[in-house]
């Protein structure tokens, strides 16, 4: 009994002893399973995010891909995009610092600000012009998401995710997300300026602080974007949104970002705002009112609207961002002039329905669409100046914002009906694209020519009507070896660095002649025959044909 007992004791003293110890592994074990439980929460609160961001998320990589797609073959780069190459150039390989910016069409130049981030990016891609399009694609994601965030701010997630499928999948959008140029930041900036204005408007003060920086730097992008700078004060009046402070904060930055420009004057004599006076000065000793002018840049409007929705016409990437007369008329042309009166409407119900409703942030866009009317009939019709449709890109996000409101308000059916027939022609004309004066084409023709060539010494010339600015000079500094003398010296010759330059043509002439989409001149034809009398060796790429030539009886030079 007795020893019963004592084992009893011995066995209770176990357990006694056992019993922490099994509740710490109990303890142990509870705190993983909430580990893991917390775990499997965050997931299914990660994934619900997923699922309820993924329509947009898709949007920006679609965005980013669709623009990415045979980059270099629809890259586009002539006489506007060589300018910044070789300041970046002057810049990566001598050192030389530029102060003043791109030229403007009143005669005067902008901030250098620009050509500094363009020169960054030339040296990360080894002076490949091709890193700018890189570029490009990247920056337009971020547009696509503006896109969304101010038109679910203005009018809904609807409304947001219908102007973002509109941004991604436009082909007039895509091809001038494409481009990064002087006027490639107007849709950008457009959508910036609204989003900070909604804030401020709403209460957000601080955000005012970034609405200056944004419109001081646009400014000396292109000399429109001071449209921002009416619009904001516009915007601060209307809604009395601590006036005073807000407009001292946007002028100081406008002032901060002109200064290198007002030293620059100073030191040169006004150089460079006198060219503006002569350019007021000729437009007032003209009419001052043309009405034919007038038609045409109002048209201007609801034709860029149209075209965004769907670009009809030829597949020639070129033409699009050609200033020649033939091509501007020809792309306008081919636009179903149905739908342009369509636009017209849709944009005139548009502003008159906001005007009814002003203090909706609608309102905005309406009042920046006729900021950007007024300044070009002013420019346009009054001073007779020549429009054409890329000095309006920063409406291009109004404009299908605006389309985006309207198509938004169909029953879900044939909203999705909408958007896919949209995405399907848009693909469909993005399946088509070319560009046979593209960055491959002359790639491909300068490694030819450096092929015939050789070590030997040899100038570069250029035929054509539309196209003899091409960018040809610059390229070969790139892909191939520099001409000793060249068409563009005259334009160009201050920023060789060290290359020197010929006062006459060697034995050798390289001419790249491009064979245009229309009939040439006669004077075309009888060069074009010269040309060709005296040729060594020739090879056609897209639309461009090189002709290496033999100059030893120094014919070239007569």
């Amino acid at each position: 009994m007795v020893s019963r007992l004592n084992h009893s004791l011995h066995m209770y003293k176990k357990i006694s002893r056992a019993f922490p110890r099994i509740s710490e592994a109990f303890l142990r074990i509870s705190r993983a399973f909430l580990r893991i439980s917390r775990a499997f929460l965050r997931i299914s609160r990660a994934f619900h995010q997923i699922i309820k961001f993924w329509p947009i998320a898709t949007l920006l990589l679609i965005t980013l891909i669709s623009r990415i797609i045979n980059l270099e073959k629809l890259f586009y780069f002539t006489y506007d995009e060589s300018i910044p190459a070789f300041v970046g150039r002057r810049l990566i390989l001598w050192y030389h610092i530029p102060l003043i910016g791109g030229a403007t069409p009143f005669g005067f130049h902008l901030g250098p600000y620009f050509y500094w981030f363009y020169a960054a990016l030339l040296a990360v891609g080894r002076l490949n012009p091709l890193v700018w399009g890189y570029a490009a694609t990247v920056i337009s994601v971020f547009t696509t998401l503006l896109m969304y965030i101010v038109g679910k701010n203005f009018g809904g997630k609807k409304v947001g995710i219908t102007a973002a499928v509109f941004w991604t999948f436009s082909y007039l959008a895509n091809i001038y997300d494409r481009h990064l140029w002087a006027l490639f930041w107007g849709p950008l900036t457009s959508l910036l300026v609204l989003f900070f204005l909604e804030k401020i408007i709403s209460g957000r003060q601080k955000f005012i602080y970034l609405l200056a920086l944004t419109i001081g730097l646009s400014i000396h992008a292109d000399p429109s974007n001071i449209i921002f700078v009416i619009l904001a004060v516009f915007a601060f009046a209307y809604w009395k949104v601590s006036i005073k402070k807000n407009l001292s904060i946007l002028f100081a930055a406008i002032i901060l970002f002109t200064l290198p420009l007002v030293a620059f004057d100073l030191r040169h004599d006004f150089a460079n705002i006198r060219p503006t006076a002569g350019f007021i000065k000729a437009g007032a000793n003209t009419p001052a009112i043309r009405t034919q002018k007038f038609v045409t840049n109002s048209l201007l409007f609801p034709q860029a609207a149209t075209r965004l929705v769907y670009t009809f016409g030829d597949n020639q990437v070129a033409k699009q961002y050609s200033y020649c007369k033939n091509f501007v008329a020809e792309k306008f042309a081919a636009t179903a002039q149905i739908f342009v009166f369509l636009s017209a409407f849709a944009i005139l119900a548009f502003i008159l329905w906001s005007f009814k409703n002003r203090q909706s942030l609608w309102f905005l866009v309406s009042s920046l669409l006729l900021l950007y009317f007024l300044g070009i009939q002013i420019y346009g019709t009054i001073l007779g100046g020549d429009i054409f449709e890329h000095y309006i890109t920063g409406l291009f996000p109004a404009f299908l914002l605006i389309t985006a409101f309207f198509v938004s308000k169909l029953p879900k059916k044939l909203w999705l009906v909408a958007l896919g027939i949209f995405v399907a022609a848009n693909l469909y004309k993005l399946s088509l694209a070319q560009n046979s004066q593209g960055l491959t084409e002359k790639r491909e023709a300068i490694e030819y020519t450096m092929r015939q060539v050789g070590d030997k010494p040899f100038s570069l010339d250029s035929l054509s009507t539309c196209w003899k600015l091409n960018g040809y000079r610059y390229l070969f500094a790139v892909y191939g070896r520099e001409p000793v003398k060249s068409y563009v010296d005259p334009n160009f010759a201050y920023l060789y660095g060290t290359t020197p330059v010929w006062d006459h043509h060697p034995a050798t002439v390289v001419a790249f002649v491009v064979h245009d989409y229309a009939p040439e001149t006669q004077a075309f034809y009888q060069r074009y025959a010269l040309l060709k009398s005296h040729q060594i060796s020739s090879s056609k790429f897209g639309s461009i044909e090189v002709i290496v030539m033999d100059n030893s009886t120094g014919w070239f030079d007569k």
